[in-house]
């Protein structure tokens, strides 16, 4: 009699039981297992469940359990056509025998009239004399497959909806503007023409805050449809070479007036070494208007605000870092509300408490255009104290002579130069006719009005090439819109017709309203309501660039 110990015994037993519990548990998803002997293309079959499992061990019995044999004929009598070049390419014994890696495919399988999706899947593994055996299990993955279709499907439904409703958004984007710039320009424009006629003081006074109220509420609606175009992704950079210390001057000159009647003293500095870039001067000049007109909104009587422009050292080379600071002595701001600042229509005062009208998406807009430049903005602020807004971009430097002409145009020099000049007026709104007529007609203009595209086309064949120096095209017009006539008038044959300096003058003021416009072949653009003084330098910029 003698006597071991079987502790290891009885530990592997359990093991291996484990193990074949785990792979039977495993194995349960699919219903056939084989094992495919990679040197010989020998077959075994491990599993066989239902009909799908039966008809697999079926075909290795019918081709005596070899691999190559098998494969074709299960191919072509149960794959369908779409999928039997791949099933076939993927699980020939050669390209099992190349592989290193597990994969697993699907493939598309025929069950009478119906056609149902399958998935095999391949693990490699080494038998006990180290030859190398794959495991082949497939699956029903019909269910999954066509809930990933059907969620695919909705996906795709999900997007054109929401893409059909951003074309709409701004479809009523533009048509808003439009509508709402058109009486805005007739307010403003008779308020400005009102304006000169004036000589009661009460009576100026009124002239004076109606200006200012008009002028509000366009900042407003501007506001509204800037965070609108923002969201919706339809604003981009347009980098063009500019003079940074021109448009300080500029941002000086709007608020001069603003800044003597609430006797604020209102300084601007600019201390930069490369005068000359490559930046959006349109976004530029919008951040610094918010910025600057929140300071004077909040600024009270005798106080102080200054914009201060320097340079500092940049590692980009080529580039050039500007840094500019909205300083003012205003009513500031608590550090609880500095973190919302930024936030779409937060305030810390509403309009009843505050007594400052606005929309609250200033300061989300002038982040979001920050953030489009790839600048940085950091504000500082203490109640009772100020505000001062630090604002910091790298800029391309530009050469001098790289500056566009109207950028260095001294208009009041040269209103000479609209004197005697005949303009082609386009026009549908009669208001807004009389409104550019009777401004026009003050800088010397001679001018002539017809109400549509097609008009504007039928007397542009029947003058002569030389009556008319400029037309202004307004675009929504019934019978032809300005886009159109302004082609057809470059298919002219005539070439100097065809020539004539267009200058769109018209409610729809968004940037692709411009691209658009130059596209169909204009000189310019100029939105509505009308500034006249820029509406002035444009015209003298297209006679400056043609003559």
């Amino acid at each position: 009699m003698g006597f071991r110990p079987i502790d290891e015994i009885v530990k592997r037993e359990k093991v291996l039981e484990l193990q074949r519990e785990i792979i039977e548990g495993l194995g349960k998803e699919y219903f056939s297992v084989l094992l495919l002997e990679l040197d010989s293309g020998q077959i075994f079959s491990y599993r066989e469940v239902g009909e799908n499992g039966k008809r697999i061990a079926d075909f290795c019995c019918k081709y005596e359990n070899q691999w190559c044999a098998l494969l074709p004929a299960y191919a072509d009598e149960i794959v369908t056509d779409e999928s039997r070049e791949n099933f076939l390419d993927q699980l020939s014994l050669d390209a099992l025998c190349s592989n290193q890696d597990d994969f697993s495919m699907t493939y598309e399988f025929k069950m009478g009239d119906r056609i149902l999706y399958h998935q095999t899947r391949i693990a490699y593994v080494y038998k006990k004399n180290r030859s190398r055996v794959a495991v082949i299990g497939t699956r029903n993955i019909d269910d999954l497959i066509k809930k990933e279709r059907m969620q695919e499907a909705k996906l795709k439904e999900a997007y054109i909806v929401a893409e059909e409703a951003n074309k709409a958004k701004t479809d009523f984007l533009n048509n808003m503007s439009h509508d709402i710039r058109t009486p805005m320009n007739v307010i403003l424009g008779y308020n400005e023409l009102m304006k000169q006629y004036l000589t009661d003081p009460i009576l100026v006074d009124y002239q004076n805050k109606i200006e200012q109220s008009g002028k509000l509420l366009l900042s407003i609606i501007n506001n509204v449809l800037d965070m609108a175009r923002i969201e919706s992704g339809k604003m981009v950079v347009e980098e063009r070479a500019e003079q940074i210390g021109l448009v300080v001057e500029e941002i000086e000159s709007v608020f001069e007036s603003s800044a003597q009647e609430k006797n604020i003293v209102f300084t601007t500095s600019v201390d930069v070494d490369h005068t000359h870039v490559l930046w959006d001067g349109f976004k530029v000049r919008e951040i610094l208007m918010n910025l600057v007109g929140n300071a004077f909104k909040y600024t009270p009587e005798g106080g102080r605000i200054a914009i201060d422009v320097k340079e500092l050292n940049c590692e980009r080379s080529g580039y050039a870092k500007i840094q500019t600071q909205v300083k003012d002595t205003g009513v500031g701001m608590s550090e609880d509300y500095l973190p919302t600042l930024f936030d779409s229509f937060s305030r810390e005062y509403n309009t009843t408490i505050g007594k400052v009208s606005g929309t609250g998406l200033g300061m989300a807009i002038v982040k979001n255009l920050v953030d489009m430049m790839d600048g940085d903005i950091c504000v500082k602020s203490k109640l009772g104290e100020g505000t001062c807004f630090t604002l910091t971009f790298e800029h391309k430097i530009s050469d001098e002579d790289s500056i566009e002409l109207n950028q260095e145009l001294d208009v009041l020099d040269e209103k000479s130069i609209l004197e005697g000049k005949r303009v082609l007026l386009v026009e549908d709104n009669d208001l807004n006719a009389e409104i550019a007529m009777a401004i026009l007609e003050q800088s010397g203009l001679i001018l002539d009005r017809v109400e549509d595209g097609l008009a504007c086309v039928n007397r542009l064949s029947e003058v002569d090439a030389d009556l008319y120096d400029l037309i202004l095209m307004d675009i929504q017009m019934p019978n032809m819109n300005g886009y159109e006539a302004t082609r057809r008038i470059r298919q002219f044959e005539n070439v100097k017709k065809a020539s004539i300096p267009i200058l769109a003058m018209t409610a729809n003021a968004f940037e692709e309203d411009k691209k658009m416009a130059m596209e169909a072949g204009m000189n310019g653009h100029i939105s509505k309501p009308i500034d006249v003084n820029v509406l002035e330098k444009q015209i003298i910029n297209i006679f400056k660039k043609v003559s």
